[in-house]
C-alpha cells in the first residue's frame, strides 16, 4: 500500500443530523496532512444535501492544504446523489480504497514524484 495516505471510513446517514460531527472528523483527518485522503462511503446508507455540502467543504479544505481527496462509493445511496448533482466531476470516485490508492500512485509515478521518507499509512 502507498505511503502517506489516510483512509477514513464513514457510515450511516450523512445528513443535517450528522453534518457537524462528520465535518469535524474529516477536518481532523486533514490536520495530519496526508498526501491523499480517501473517504470511504461504502457503509453510508443515506447521503443528503447536508452530507454533499460536507464533502464539498472537505474538498475545499483539502485543496487549500494541497491534499488530494477522493471517494469510494459503490452503493446507489451514495452514487446517485453524487451523479445527480454532478459531483462525480469534482471527486474521483472508486470502487475500493485500494483502487483509489493505485490510481493516485500511478499518477505520481507518471509525474515522477518521489514518495516522502518516513511517511505513514493509516486506515
Amino acid at each position: 500500500m502507498s505511503d502517506d495516505v489516510l483512509t477514513l471510513a464513514l457510515s450511516g446517514e450523512l445528513d443535517v443530523g450528522t453534518q457537524t460531527a462528520t465535518s469535524a472528523k474529516i477536518l481532523d483527518a486533514l490536520r495530519d496532512e496526508p498526501r491523499l485522503l480517501v473517504l470511504d462511503l461504502r457503509e453510508v446508507d443515506f447521503l443528503g444535501s447536508a452530507g454533499l455540502s460536507v464533502l464539498i467543504e472537505a474538498q475545499r479544505a483539502a485543496s487549500a492544504k494541497n491534499i488530494g481527496m477522493c471517494l469510494v462509493a459503490t452503493r446507489r445511496a451514495t452514487l446517485l446523489p453524487l451523479e445527480l448533482t454532478g459531483l462525480t466531476t469534482m471527486f474521483p470516485v472508486f470502487a475500493s480504497p485500494q483502487d483509489a490508492i493505485r490510481s493516485a500512485d500511478a499518477e505520481r509515478e507518471q509525474a515522477g514524484v518521489v514518495p516522502r521518507v518516513g511517511a505513514h499509512v493509516r486506515q
